[in-house]
């Protein structure tokens, strides 16, 4: 092998893999980000993901509440949420990783005075500085 291919192959993994290794963290992060959100609405315990809502968080539930909220109102308003519609079970069943938007969705199964009920929830989350932060909660 020539010293310019042993320069070049040299180059391409020294350069690539600290990218490769990024990209895999960064997925990493994303699906135990996922896994937080999946346990919080498993649980009802917001604190399981709270620290990852977007300063401007676009909320959307069932009940009319929309908008968007500062990561403080996001916290109060799922947390209200969940206090009349208590969790039974929730699975995400449809992550895509691989977009610039990921995004999760599935079925929230609860119960609201003693009724079982069931909804779709849709998250979206946004790469911010290098942090995932929730951008979207919609559960209808």
């Amino acid at each position: 092998m020539s010293n310019f291919w042993k320069i070049f192959f040299l180059a391409t993994v020294c350069f690539s893999s600290p990218v490769l290794f990024a990209q895999r963290n960064n997925i990493a992060n994303l699906n135990e980000l996922f896994t937080k959100i999946e346990e919080g609405f498993q649980t009802g315990n917001i604190d399981k993901f709270s620290n990852h809502f977007n300063n401007k968080t676009y909320i959307s539930l069932f009940n009319g509440v929309n908008g968007y909220y500062s990561s403080n109102q996001s916290y109060y308003v799922l947390k209200d949420f969940l206090a009349i519609n208590q969790p039974i079970n929730f699975k995400l069943d449809n992550i895509v990783t691989d977009s610039s938007t990921p995004f999760a969705s599935g079925i929230f199964r609860y119960k609201t005075n003693g009724i079982s009920n069931t909804s779709l929830i849709f998250i979206s989350i946004k790469n911010i500085n290098n942090e995932w932060r929730i951008n979207q909660i919609t559960i209808n």
